[in-house]
């Protein structure tokens, strides 16, 4: 009876700490808040990372791609970027997320003359 209960528990321990995480954020990144807040964009990503080995961080570049997708005619702007981690025992989820503010193309217009002018 002893030595199945200290199996039965002992299976359950090993299962269980298979489902225990973590979860951290790394980095929090925000580049200056437009006054026109109307149309927020959102992109994210996700990458599993197996015994930490983790060799490029391409799965980044899409994040600039679909922002740029959601904001054809205007400057993306305001970009909170949140990097977190979440631990799974051996293995790591890399969750990125990155939203903003899409301002259309008078105020592209507007910075582009600006740069213009300072030039």
């Amino acid at each position: 009876m002893f030595q199945s209960l200290s199996k039965a528990l002992l299976s359950v321990l090993v299962l269980g700490s298979g489902l225990v995480g973590c979860a951290s954020v790394n980095s929090v990144s925000l580049t200056p808040i437009p006054a026109n807040r109307n149309t927020p964009v959102k992109a994210e990503v996700s990458r599993w990372i197996i015994l930490g080995f983790n060799f490029d961080n391409d799965y980044i570049d899409p994040l600039v791609e679909d922002l740029k997708r959601q904001c054809p005619n205007g400057v993306v702007s305001g970009i909170l970027t949140k990097d977190e981690t979440i631990a799974y025992l051996l293995v790591f989820k890399k969750h990125v997320v990155t939203t903003g503010f899409c301002n259309t193309a008078p105020a592209a217009k507007a910075v582009t003359t600006k740069k213009a002018e300072n030039s």
